[in-house]
């Protein structure tokens, strides 16, 4: 079983690291030959449409995934799945394109009119996070790393060329958003599952939709947790300021993945395995997380002022790497403690955490960030982080008891719900 679960974390490592290597290199040259503004009004953009990628995941995957091993109608459960994210996709990027023209402040005219072809990408995410979920079921990680390689790579060659030649917004989107269809396309084919079959897919769309709401709720108040303070500080800061912070968050959500990709190849395993084991399972890989953030944050704050070989004038976002790495032991602990949660069905008691995490953090930011800037929105990261793992562990102990003294009552609930 641990064999399998290295395999799939080396996996999307691998994935990762090939993908997160060449968006590295990409930004780092948008921000020495082009500045750190353009790629400010980037990050604003990529900041709208990392909601939306949130919002289209909703939680699906989890319940389909749940789904396969109960029915074992993959091809069936898949065809539901992919129609239910394409039809949100479609609601999500209309309303993002709507609501990104009330913005005021940072978010200029130009950001305003070609802000639609970056969002695209939304839907093309929506049909690779649809095939992640076979991947997952499958417990076949190497599929999906194929399609990410094959994506970033022709969007960073993309970026490459226009960085070079006609360095605009609006090739950067477009950039970004064909790396995006092809991953989608490549990740389509190596499901090799038909999609036009006869059967009641459009009639159980709702019906999925509805059982994976209490998810999807958690990662948006999630999401809007971690990126309300760049939409605060596309209004009131400079694109210059966005530009520096969002080069720290981007290097800080790379060593994020970490955690992320764990527990991606742990789920499975979780929903599988009886109450007992999980509970097991979950203890030892939070051992594993905890002494991996504290060394990783370590080497990360030290080895920080690297990113002024970029560009010698990078320093804030040294200063907020710095802080925001300060945090990380904090979010390789709560990855464990949130899908043992969702593994044992407590989707409401996570939804009032995220919910309530997300208010403090977005009144944090509204308080401090449009004054105090980059350093506060680093400071607040870690502060929401910091109740989330505290509220988690708190609900956790409860938890951790009810399921072992009556594991069929558990076991009997609708995992829908």
């Amino acid at each position: 079983m641990l064999k399998k679960i290295a395999s799939n974390t080396f996996a999307q490592l691998v994935a990762k690291f090939v993908g997160a290597g060449l968006t590295f290199l990409t930004t780092a040259l948008i921000i020495r030959l082009s500045g750190t503004t353009i790629f400010g009004e980037l990050t604003k953009s990529l900041a709208l449409v990392a909601i939306g990628f949130t919002i289209i995941d909703f939680g699906l995957n989890a319940v389909v995934v749940r789904n396969f091993g109960k029915d074992g109608n993959l091809s069936q459960n898949f065809r539901e799945l992919l129609l239910t994210r394409l039809l949100l996709s479609v609601v999500v990027v209309i309303g993002i394109n709507l609501l990104i023209q009330f913005l005021s402040g940072g978010y200029t005219g130009e950001i305003k009119s070609v802000f639609w072809i970056g969002s695209l990408a939304i839907i093309f995410q929506g049909v690779f996070t649809s095939c992640n979920a076979v991947f997952q079921s499958r417990e076949n990680y190497w599929k999906s790393t194929i399609a990410i390689i094959l994506g970033t790579t022709l969007g960073a060659g993309l970026t490459y060329y226009y960085t070079l030649h006609s360095p605009t917004l609006a090739h950067f989107l477009e950039a970004n958003t064909v790396g995006y269809f092809v991953m989608a396309l490549t990740s389509l084919l190596l499901t090799r599952i038909p999609l036009f079959k006869t059967g009641k897919t459009l009639s159980n769309v709702l019906v999925l939709f509805r059982s994976a709401l209490p998810l999807g709720a958690i990662l948006l108040a999630s999401v809007v947790a971690s990126k309300i303070d760049t939409i605060i500080m596309g209004i009131y800061r400079t694109s210059s300021e966005v530009g520096e912070y969002g080069f720290a968050y981007r290097i800080f959500d790379v060593i994020l993945v970490l955690p992320a990709f764990i527990m991606n190849a742990v789920y499975p395993r979780l929903v599988k395995e009886n109450i007992e084991k999980s509970l097991k399972l979950i203890k030892r890989i939070s051992v594993f997380m905890f002494v991996s953030g504290v060394l990783i944050a370590i080497v990360s704050y030290y080895i920080s002022p690297l990113i002024l070989l970029i560009r010698p004038n990078l320093l804030l976002s040294v200063a907020s790497l710095r802080v925001l790495v300060l945090s990380l032991p904090l979010f390789f602990l709560t990855a464990p403690l949130m899908w043992q949660q969702i593994s044992l069905h407590q989707e409401k008691k996570l939804l009032k955490i995220y919910l309530i995490a997300a208010l403090i953090n977005g009144s944090l930011n509204f308080i401090f960030t449009p004054t105090y800037g980059a350093i506060s929105a680093a400071i607040v990261t870690g502060i929401t982080e910091l109740f989330i793992y505290l509220a988690l562990l708190y609900s956790g102990k409860f938890n951790s008891t009810k399921p072992l003294n009556n594991p069929i009552s558990l076991l009997n609930l609708d995992p829908k719900l």
